[in-house]
């Protein structure tokens, strides 16, 4: 089960995680049903058997008993707090605006698997996998400019559309069939550190595996890596992965992730090249 997640009053306003959490969870509900479905041929399966009585009979109270406890668990999922809330909520919302042509957009499956992998994302940040993460970095107007100036002198191709100062980024881009939009803002904070948020637009996959592909990088504050990394999505055509060396995952997504590494150059230099990897290749 996907780690609980504090639903707010049905009457509150839901940011996004919320509703992930939610859809998530309504997620769960539908396999539990599912399966309670083949509750019935599992009780009458052991009378098809060519077995003794007794085995018969074993089996036939042990389809009950697991059919039983299957119910149980339904029902105290059903009537616990948090899940009434999530109907009471979504009631709410469609008296507000009964319009549902929105939704046929959201997929009806694959909450609980994301929602997990945005878990391990957050704790393997929270364990200091990320090594670098917490380096001071303190950037200047100037230097954010010749970053941006330099990354569109190198990807002319990838469109670049700055507000506030450099402070507001979008890098637009076609990545083989994909459009590609990755929004970047950089926050200052009283204390002169910067700190690189980024998103990759769109509400589906792979589009959310790629940012949190971005979020779990190495270096998360080191700008000319981000951009670099932003370039690889451009460069690095996702054909297979540089670790299982599969095209696609367990989830049917191709390499979403762009990691560097140094490999032997010329002369006896260190170059740095970038790989596609899926999510769940990342160490």
């Amino acid at each position: 089960m996907v780690a609980s997640t504090v639903v707010p009053q049905p009457d509150a306003d839901w940011d996004e995680a919320q509703c992930k959490a939610a859809l998530a969870r309504l997620e769960e509900l539908q396999d539990q049903l599912a399966n309670l479905r083949l509750n019935l041929p599992r009780v009458v399966d052991p009378f098809v058997s060519q077995g003794p009585k007794s085995a018969v009979f074993c089996a036939f109270q042990k389809a009950v008993t697991g059919s039983q406890r299957d119910i149980k668990a339904f029902r105290t999922q059903w009537h616990s707090q948090d899940f009434q809330c999530i109907l009471q909520h979504t009631a709410q919302s469609l008296n507000k605006n009964p319009n549902l042509s929105a939704s046929a957009k959201v997929p009806r499956y694959g909450w609980v698997n994301a929602l997990a992998k945005e878990n391990e994302a957050a704790q393997r940040r929270s364990n200091g996998v990320q090594k670098l993460e917490d380096k001071f970095v303190q950037l200047t107007k100037e230097d954010i400019a010749r970053d941006i100036a330099e990354f569109h002198q190198a990807y002319p191709s990838i469109k670049v559309l700055a507000k506030d100062d450099h402070q507001d980024l979008t890098f637009q881009f076609v990545a083989g069939s994909r459009e590609l939009r990755i929004h970047v803002v950089i926050e200052c904070e009283t204390n002169g550190r910067h700190k690189l948020n980024a998103q990759c637009s769109g509400t589906v996959e792979p589009f959310l595996s790629i940012t949190r592909c971005i979020a779990s990088r190495p270096q998360a504050n080191d700008l000319k890596y981000l951009l670099n990394m932003i370039a690889a999505y451009k460069t690095i055509k996702a054909s297979s992965c540089a670790k299982c060396s599969k095209l696609i995952d367990n989830a049917a997504l191709t390499p979403t992730a762009r990691r560097s590494k140094q490999v032997a150059g010329a002369n006896e230099t260190q170059e740095t090249i970038w790989e596609a990897f899926h999510e769940g290749c990342l160490d």
